[in-house]
């Protein structure tokens, strides 16, 4: 069994129907149970008689009914839009204010909480939209990305031809929904009928039960950022924990160094690195490339992002001397535009060739064919793999009423991002541990700043901007 993404309903495809799809952090489905309770849900929703298009929030982390709250969505035609716990309730309550949606998806307490008064809102989204997903914006409010039936079959289509996953895949999970790196794990599981393994954040700490857990489930295929895995790496647990059925790793979301390629090489010598680059306003990603020693030695400065994938284009925009330029994207798998952002959609998107485009905001050249990344051009920046628009973190400090004035750098270790520190001015005897607290409970765990630097002035360049590497070489001295 398998869920078809083209007609959005489970077919029968083998007689695996017995197998595990979603081991969950609150309980194991079969493919038949998860059918099961995806009709079931689908048959509770539609009692509220939500007109299709109409935006449906699931709030929550691992659990099992998170994936069939998403299934149930797309087969009823309402975008779903995930929100991890990672983010505060009042996250939660600006997206829905946003959305104006009337229908809450609690899967931890296995809730719905529906506000009949929206029901009927006064505009209507596209009914092709699977997803929205909400990252950060410069102007401190979240931004929609949305992202259409049509995008998600372009993105079928290229996992099916070039990834060589089958329905023995077993995925290891351990993005948050709200973070796109997840759409490889669950159409990919979904689409080929294989199992998808969901890791809490509680259980990532415990290495050696995350370990277990992996071999009891014989996982095969690792999906996340570079940098989550590195701390494992350099584990002797990991060493040690002979995992024998990992065969293939896959990367997204951040720079992927040759040392990290090489200690998996080291560790799991048949197995295979995937390479992959895109932002989430292109449905997950666009680039693909296997990682082979030979690769690796080719290249030392910096690996290849990839071959852009069949039906896409990219083009490099205002290139340099040395060729490079801005990344734009033009096919199917882009994004219809942010939600209700019309501004924004009018600077980054624009249709090209038939089709549309999105400008990344990201550098890059190419070489051999292939993509290179090289940097961004603003300060949204990637930590843990998560965007980060700095922005954002900044205008939090700045509505607490003892803050005047605050900016955050990224500290970096190479062009790694390690840590955020927040520089505030305040005329207030403030309580740094206090204002950290505070800044907790409205922004999630990974944008708060690691450390809160208090200055009387910020320092200045001869171009009347703050200078950032003043303020780096001030934490220094500290």
């Amino acid at each position: 069994m398998r869920f078809d993404l083209e007609l959005l309903e489970f077919v029968e495809c083998n007689k695996d129907s017995q197998k595990v799809a979603i081991s969950a952090s609150d309980k194991d489905l079969t493919w038949n149970e998860f059918k099961d309770e995806v009709e079931k849900l689908k048959l509770e929703i539609s009692k509220y008689n939500l007109p299709k298009g109409h935006p449906v929030v699931i709030y929550g982390h691992k659990e099992a009914s998170f994936i069939v709250s998403m299934t149930a969505c797309m087969s009823l035609g309402l975008p779903y839009i995930p929100v991890d716990t990672i983010y505060p309730k009042e996250r939660l309550n600006k997206i829905v204010n946003i959305l104006n949606s009337a229908l809450i998806i609690y899967t931890i307490e296995n809730k719905m909480e529906v506000n009949t008064n929206n029901i009927n809102t006064s505009y209507h989204l596209d009914d092709s939209i699977i997803y929205i997903i909400f990252t950060s914006g410069s102007t401190g409010e979240p931004k929609g990305v949305q992202i259409t039936k049509n995008s998600i079959l372009d993105f079928k289509e290229w996992l099916e031809t070039d990834f060589k996953f089958n329905n023995n895949s077993i995925f290891m999970n351990q993005a948050p929904f709200s973070f796109d790196l997840s759409v490889y794990e669950v159409v990919g599981f979904l689409l080929f009928g294989g199992t998808i393994i969901l890791n809490s954040r509680e259980l990532l700490e415990n290495h050696l039960e995350y370990f277990e857990r992996l071999k009891k489930y014989n996982c095969n295929t690792w999906v996340s950022t570079p940098s989550f895995i590195s701390k494992y790496l350099l584990s002797a647990e990991f060493v040690s924990s002979n995992i024998k059925t990992l065969n293939s790793f896959l990367f997204c979301g951040e720079v992927l160094p040759s040392a990290t390629v090489k200690r998996i090489k080291n560790n799991f010598p048949d197995s295979k690195v995937l390479n992959t680059y895109g932002p989430t306003e292109a449905t997950v990603a666009t680039t693909l490339i296997e990682i082979t020693s030979e690769i690796i030695d080719k290249y030392s400065k910096s690996l290849p992002v990839g071959y852009v994938k069949k039906n896409t284009i990219i083009n490099l925009l205002d290139k340099d001397s040395e060729n490079v330029g801005e990344i734009e994207i033009v096919g199917d798998n882009v994004s219809i535009g942010y939600f209700k952002n019309e501004e924004l959609n009018a600077q980054k998107f624009e249709p090209k060739y038939e089709k549309r485009s999105f400008r990344t905001g990201d550098f890059g050249y190419f070489e051999d064919n292939m993509l290179f990344f090289a940097n961004r051009k603003d300060e949204l920046i990637k930590l843990h793999g998560f965007r980060i628009e700095l922005g954002e973190i900044d205008k939090e400090f700045t509505n607490n009423k003892e803050v005047n004035d605050a900016i955050t750098i990224p500290l970096k270790r190479g062009t790694e991002v390690v840590k955020l520190i927040t520089f505030i001015i305040s005329n207030k005897d403030i309580n740094i541990n206090t204002l950290k607290d505070e800044i907790s409970t409205v922004l999630p765990y990974y944008m708060v700043p690691s450390d809160i630097v208090k200055l009387e002035k910020f320092p200045y360049n001869s171009n009347h901007k703050i200078d950032k590497n003043e303020l780096i070489n001030i934490y220094k001295s500290l």
